[in-house]
């Protein structure tokens, strides 16, 4: 398997991409207010449907086998949530055509989204599924958009330090592993389901 595909899919962590969009949304300038709370309310929507999705599956087998589908990529949604609205929040005031560094964080979580792939880790009915819903909360954060304002670059290193706080804090902890225990702790399984009851 080649590097590349597991550095990129790191980049997917929801350890350090919720510390930075919190860090971002609580502490972003007053002139971006309504943007963040969209940001906000986009992103508890997506992964609120990501992780549904998920307990859905693991804990009652809930899923849409013709397509292999078994539940929203988290590492897709996330990246295609936060990364474009992260880099606007970062260009905008400060570098020039804010849009295309959000286009460009768009086109960076397509990647990570990717990445998913060749690593087993999603089918490509997963990840696709997953980068749109995480651009639909992109989009309608960024509908909320102004101009004037900048974001102060000591809240910018806030985000990236408690980012990168989080998976060091906390290096034993997977999203995966707890997404398995509430799914059979809300079912009363023993057992989650995975992709090989979809061919019995």
């Amino acid at each position: 398997m080649h590097p590349l595909w597991a550095t990129l899919s790191q980049l997917g962590d929801s350890r350090w991409l919720l510390p930075v969009s919190l860090v971002l949304i609580l502490f972003g300038p007053e002139e971006s207010r309504a943007l963040r709370i969209r940001w906000a309310a986009g992103l508890a929507i997506a992964g609120g449907l990501t992780l549904a999705s998920k307990l859905a599956f693991l804990g009652w087998g809930i899923g849409w086998a013709r397509l292999d589908f078994t539940g929203f990529s988290g590492h897709a949604t996330m990246t295609a949530a936060v990364y474009p609205v992260a880099l606007y929040l970062a260009a905008s005031g400060r570098l020039p055509k804010p849009l295309l560094w959000a286009l460009l964080g768009s086109l960076l979580a397509a990647m990570v989204a990717y990445s998913r792939l060749p690593l087993n880790a999603h089918s490509a009915s997963e990840v696709v599924s997953g980068w749109l819903l995480g651009t639909a909360a992109t989009v309608f954060a960024l509908s909320a958009r102004a101009t004037g304002w900048t974001t102060p670059l000591p809240t910018l290193a806030a985000s990236v330090i408690v980012g990168l706080a989080v998976p060091m804090l906390m290096p034993t902890v997977r999203t995966h592993d707890v997404v398995i225990r509430l799914a059979t702790e809300l079912s009363g399984r023993d057992q989650v389901f995975n992709r090989h009851h979809f061919v019995r």
